[in-house]
């Protein structure tokens, strides 16, 4: 009798193309080089992160994900999460969330204050401060107020989705109901 797998619901932000290709190809991988350079060395921190807890990404960048947001575990992101976290021109490019079912063992949760503690540590010196100073981000439980619960993973695959949904959101308008799930 096969074992089932423990699974997690979570979110992702993501292009366009990158559902187009999700949904024709069945799985997503997101290359290095589409990740942004000034950003690059706090995303490759993560990724030795995800190596030393065994989530193998064959040389690939991590894809991105919500568990908990605004300090609620597994919430959903909100309309606000969405004009956070997102720049007007990916916004103007078209942006969907994918909403899927990861395996646990391919998902590393951190927090997300905590990640954006560490980038801007980075932004300001060039330099990633040492490891030892940034772990407690992978103490995610209980979920701290105002805080979300972030995953990085290897790949998505389509058998995994839920649903894929276009963000109806335009960089100029600011009258949302910004606690609407996305």
């Amino acid at each position: 009798m096969k074992e089932a797998q423990s699974t997690m619901r979570l979110w992702s932000f993501q292009a366009m193309d990158a559902c187009e290709m999700l949904e024709k190809n069945g799985f997503l991988r997101t290359e290095w080089r589409f990740t942004p350079a000034n950003w690059r060395a706090a995303y490759e921190w993560m990724a030795r992160e995800m190596t030393a807890n065994s989530i193998d990404l064959e040389g690939y960048a991590p894809i991105w994900a919500w568990h908990s947001c605004d300090g609620t575990l597994n919430a959903p992101p909100t309309m606000s999460t969405a004009r956070n976290l997102l720049t007007d021109m990916q916004i103007l490019d078209g942006v969907c969330v994918v909403e899927f079912d990861a395996p646990a063992s391919l998902s590393l949760l951190s927090s997300y204050n905590r990640f954006n503690d560490l980038l801007d540590s980075y932004l300001h010196s060039e330099q990633l401060p040492l490891r030892e100073a940034f772990l407690d981000m992978f103490e995610v439980f209980p979920i701290q107020e105002y805080d979300h619960i972030q995953a990085a993973l290897p790949y998505l695959q389509m058998d995994w989705v839920l649903d894929i949904r276009h963000l109806d959101m335009k960089p100029d308008r600011w009258d949302y109901d910004w606690a609407k799930i996305v």
